[in-house]
């Protein structure tokens, strides 16, 4: 989607981090689009959580990813050595993956974090603690630690959540835009920035359509059962079944694309530093003929 980096032409600096497909930065330019990437399970969870990733697909992963920091790209690391997908307990075998995980990751020049799969805790993790810093983070040279909170924790209500990531003292918070299906206002963003003194990034699905957007209209699959109906649009496929109210799409056509560059610029309104982009290897379905695995 070539025209999400000309968004920058609206507000300088807005910043665009594709979420895994690392293998992405051989292609020629690719390099020169992007701030940097999200990888998840390189070292733990991409089998299962608190497994070790497969050495080998480490290592090849690795070779790419280095390929950004050679760059001068950053590169965000996410693992989930936990146990429970979705609350963060801390026992000696967990600890020992969660040390090791970062250990490795700081070893090649990336900016780990530790989190549950489902994102709706903050992992505080024990002897990686953000320490915050002295001033606002401008730039992606400065981010040493980072957090992935896509789901708002503990019930809070909006107030609360607002307040909640004002007093985070990472260096870059990825978020999702939205609280109850309504995108965080300018003021809201600006009581984050000037609390946290972080980078402020929206989690962004580029390669599925989430039945709870705004986008979405519940005729184009009014049966439910996964497939679109007659008269949904072209770009819409099949539903995702490990995650059913997210549907893969057809990510070269027009309409659909339409749809996300109009979400970057309500982010860009609303004041958020970039855009975090999610289900860039949506082409492995289409790919292989069945997106239903």
């Amino acid at each position: 989607m070539p025209a999400l980096s000309e968004r920058g032409c609206r507000k300088p600096g807005f910043l665009v981090f594709p979420q895994n497909a690392p293998e992405l930065a051989r292609i020629p330019g690719y390099l020169n689009v992007v701030s940097g990437i999200g990888k998840e399970d390189l070292y733990y969870g991409a089998e299962a959580d608190a497994e070790p990733t497969d050495p080998q697909q480490t290592a090849d992963w690795e070779r790419d990813l280095d390929l950004f920091v050679q760059a001068g790209r950053l590169v965000l690391t996410i693992d989930y050595p936990f146990t429970d997908e979705d609350v963060a307990e801390y026992d000696a075998e967990t600890q020992a993956r969660i040390d090791d995980a970062y250990a490795r990751a700081e070893a090649k020049g990336y900016v780990p974090y530790a989190g549950v799969r489902n994102l709706g805790e903050v992992a505080l993790n024990p002897g990686h603690e953000p320490t915050g810093h002295a001033a606002p983070v401008t730039r992606t040279q400065d981010v040493h630690n980072w957090v992935d909170l896509l789901q708002p924790p503990g019930g809070l209500d909006r107030a609360d959540y607002v307040a909640y990531l004002a007093d985070l003292r990472f260096d870059l918070m990825v978020i999702d835009a939205e609280y109850d299906a309504e995108i965080l206002r300018e003021d809201e963003l600006a009581a984050v920035h000037l609390g946290s003194g972080a980078l402020v990034v929206s989690y962004l699905s580029i390669g599925e359509a989430e039945t709870y957007r705004d986008y979405w209209d519940a005729d184009w699959d009014a049966d439910g059962d996964g497939r679109p109906d007659a008269g949904a649009p072209a770009w819409l496929g099949d539903s995702n079944p490990a995650w059913p109210d997210n549907y893969k799409v057809r990510y070269w056509m027009p309409g659909w694309q339409r749809i996300v560059l109009q979400r970057v610029d309500a982010l860009i309104d609303a004041g958020f530093d970039g855009a975090y982009l999610d289900i860039i290897d949506a082409w492995e379905c289409f790919d292989s003929g069945d997106c239903r695995e």
